[in-house]
């Protein structure tokens, strides 16, 4: 079966950031089209890949094809055909194939690794007064019911604050969500902290054999808790259990939290075809400058010791304001 272009590829208007390390500064809404294909679907590309010309007939500033799987790592910049390609995040995006049991799944984990996840799920439990509290939502009313507890809560974690990824409050996230639990296509997990109230939740959806989340949070009141890794575990348990999918998927990019619960791995890295005319090389040079500054600013407090102490200063200014 041959796949048309308007098959692949989506179009969207979609912001892009200009950040200082995890601090964004600007944004600016830019029509892309985005390759939709499943990333473990391509085949691995040794930087030949570049995206069929035909795709510029929709008038956009950009192609992006995130977590496409490499052979090996590319140059930050280069020439693509009628593109310049610009690969800034390259890295290894962690899964977990949801087979067999959850207590499969941490077995097959490193002792200490366990060890130190389970301790940190029994200091939670005794915060609590003995108990674990984790609601799961899957039908229409339940995900209503989610989405207005966890608003609120949403709003004021530093995800929203300092990412903006909170839980979305639009008419298009409200719909894709009724039609989500319409076909079982969507979890919501809220945690109960010592209080009896939610203090994290996570939203995860399913497409085909893929479930992930890209909403989570947690009451940055409670960080000693540990309340994101408590509710990740029960979050993997009920998959594990649901059997709504065959990939938990973690997403672009990596992170401690990543490491410490994927069980596989796969090189890919997020690139950004922009077309050689001048609305494409101009919005390549903002992006382009824009990265460079970040890492040099990321480098040089690494240099000084001070990369972790600023992420958190910065996480706690937002998380209050």
């Amino acid at each position: 079966m041959i796949e048309t272009i308007e098959e692949r590829y989506r179009l969207e208007t979609v912001r892009f950031r200009y950040q200082l390390g995890e601090v964004q500064w600007a944004e600016r809404a830019v029509p892309v089209a985005v390759d939709t294909s499943l990333f473990f679907d391509r085949p691995v590309d040794a930087g030949s890949f570049v995206p069929p010309v035909e795709v510029l007939r929709f008038g956009v500033s950009c192609v992006m094809v995130l977590s496409q799987p490499l052979a090996s790592p590319l140059p930050l910049v280069a020439s693509a055909g009628p593109f310049v390609r610009f690969a800034p995040h390259q890295y290894r995006r962690s899964t977990i194939r949801l087979e067999g049991s959850f207590d499969d799944y941490l077995t097959a984990m490193p002792a200490e690794r366990r060890r130190k996840l389970l301790a940190k799920k029994r200091k939670f439990r005794e915060a609590c007064a003995g108990t674990l509290s984790v609601r799961v939502s899957s039908t229409e009313g339940e995900l209503e019911a989610f989405q207005c507890t966890a608003r609120p809560l949403a709003a004021n974690t530093y995800q929203e604050r300092l990412f903006k990824k909170g839980l979305p409050n639009t008419d298009a996230f409200h719909t894709d969500l009724r039609e989500r639990a319409r076909t079982g296509r969507a979890r919501g997990y809220l945690l109960d902290g010592p209080n009896g109230k939610p203090i994290a939740y996570i939203y995860a959806t399913v497409d085909g054999p893929l479930v992930t989340f890209e909403h989570l949070g947690y009451d940055l009141a409670y960080s000693k808790l540990s309340p994101g890794v408590v509710l990740q575990l029960a979050v993997l348990e009920d998959l594990f259990r649901a059997r709504c999918a065959k990939i938990f998927d973690f997403g672009e990019g990596e992170g401690q939290h990543k490491t410490t619960f994927g069980s596989e791995s796969t090189a890919c890295g997020d690139l950004y075809f922009f077309p050689k005319t001048a609305r494409g090389l101009e919005l390549f040079a903002g992006q382009a400058l824009a990265h460079t500054v970040s890492r040099a600013a990321v480098r040089a407090l690494s240099r000084l010791g001070l990369r972790e102490k600023v992420k958190r200063l910065m996480r706690r200014r937002f998380a209050a304001t």
